[in-house]
C-alpha cells in the first residue's frame, strides 16, 4: 500500500519519514492506537539502507505488567532468546527491530534493551540493528508516569515522529478509502466496487475514534455488499450502527474491555505474527502448544 499524503498533517509526516530513513539511528513513532504507526515504521525501514535486512516487529501480548521475575523471564526469551531460541533481537541482525508499544516493557528489560543498544553489560559484542519503537504517548510523558526509563529515553528518543489520528487527515480519506478498498478487493479475488460521493462525505464527516485500523475493518466488513453495489452514505451509517457509533463526529466513551477478548486479540495477533505457526506463536506469548489449541478450540478459531 502507497503512503498517502495530501493533508498537511501527512505531508510532514512524509517529510520526516524521508530524513529518518537516510539516517541511521533509533526512531520513535507515536500517536492513537490504529493511526499507522507500523505501516510508518516499515516505509521507513523499506527505504533505508537496511532494506535488504530483516524487520523483525516485537508486540508483547500484555498491558503494562510489572516488573516481576516472570514478566521479565517471558521478555527475555522473546527479546533475548533462551536455549534453541535465538530471540528477535538476534533475528533482526543486519536489519531493524521494531518495538511496538515499547513502554510495555519491565523496567529491567528496558534496561537490558539499552544495553544492547549501546554494546555494553551482555552485549559487549556490538550488535548490528536499528531500533525503532512505538507509543500511544509521548515520550516525555512516558518518562513522567514511571513507564519509560528516563536512560532510555535520552538513547531512543533522537528522531520522534507523530503519526496523526484519521480526523486530522480528512484530505486524505478520498484515497485512502480507495487504496484500501483495492487492497481487500485483491485479497478476495473481487472487483472493486463504486464509491458514491455521498459515502466519502459521510466518512469525511466522521471522526474515527479507532482510526485507519477502524476504517479498514469497516470496509472489510462492507465489502461482500459493496462488491455488487456502490458503497453508500446510508450503508455506512448502518455499518457504524452495528458498531455502536453511527454518529459521525462523535467519539465513544472508554469502556472496560472484558479480558477474555484482550487475551483472544493477543493469541489472534501472535499467530498473525508467526504467520499461523502455532509452536512460535505460543512460544512469544509464554504458553504451551496445548494451552493455545485449547483457547482456539473455545473460541471457534
Amino acid at each position: 500500500m502507497r503512503v498517502i499524503a495530501n493533508s498537511t498533517a501527512m505531508r510532514e509526516v512524509v517529510r520526516r519519514m524521508e530524513r529518518a530513513a537516510r539516517a541511521d539511528c533509533p526512531v520513535v513513532l507515536w500517536g492513537e492506537e490504529g493511526s499507522g504507526k507500523r505501516f510508518v515504521a516499515e516505509q521507513i525501514h523499506r527505504h533505508s539502507r537496511r532494506r535488504g535486512g530483516p524487520l523483525i516487529i516485537v508486540r508483547l501480548p500484555y498491558p503494562l505488567m510489572p516488573d516481576n521475575e516472570r514478566v521479565c523471564l517471558l521478555e527475555d526469551e522473546q527479546l533475548f532468546g533462551a536455549r534453541e531460541n535465538p530471540g528477535r533481537l538476534a533475528e533482526a541482525a543486519g536489519g531493524t527491530l521494531l518495538v511496538d508499544e515499547i513502554t510495555r516493557l519491565s523496567p529491567t528489560t528496558q534496561a537490558k534493551l539499552l544495553g544492547a543498544v549501546e554494546g555494553r553489560g551482555a552485549f559487549t559484542e556490538s550488535l548490528d540493528f536499528r531500533l525503532m519503537a512505538t507509543t500511544r504517548f509521548e515520550l516525555a510523558e512516558c518518562v513522567k508516569r514511571g513507564t519509560l526509563r528516563e536512560d532510555l529515553y535520552y538513547r531512543i528518543g533522537v528522531v520522534m515522529i507523530r503519526v496523526p489520528p484519521l480526523r486530522e487527515r480528512r484530505d486524505d480519506l478520498s484515497d485512502l478509502i480507495r487504496e484500501l478498498l483495492a487492497e481487500l478487493s485483491a485479497e478476495r479475488g473481487i472487483a472493486v466496487p463504486a464509491v458514491e460521493p455521498e459515502f466519502v462525505q459521510a466518512a469525511v464527516d466522521y471522526s474515527w475514534p479507532g482510526n485507519g485500523a477502524q476504517l479498514r475493518e469497516l470496509l472489510a466488513a462492507m465489502l461482500p455488499a459493496g462488491a455488487a453495489h456502490p458503497l453508500s452514505a446510508t450503508g455506512l451509517r448502518t455499518a457504524l450502527a452495528g458498531t455502536g457509533e453511527s454518529r459521525p463526529g462523535t467519539l465513544s466513551s472508554p469502556q472496560v474491555v472484558p479480558l477474555e477478548r484482550l487475551e483472544r486479540a493477543a493469541v489472534l495477533h501472535a499467530l498473525e505474527v508467526h504467520e499461523g505457526n502455532r509452536t512460535q506463536a505460543a512460544k512469544s506469548l509464554g504458553i504451551s502448544v496445548r494451552t493455545l489449541q485449547r483457547k482456539l478450540r473455545r473460541w471457534q478459531v
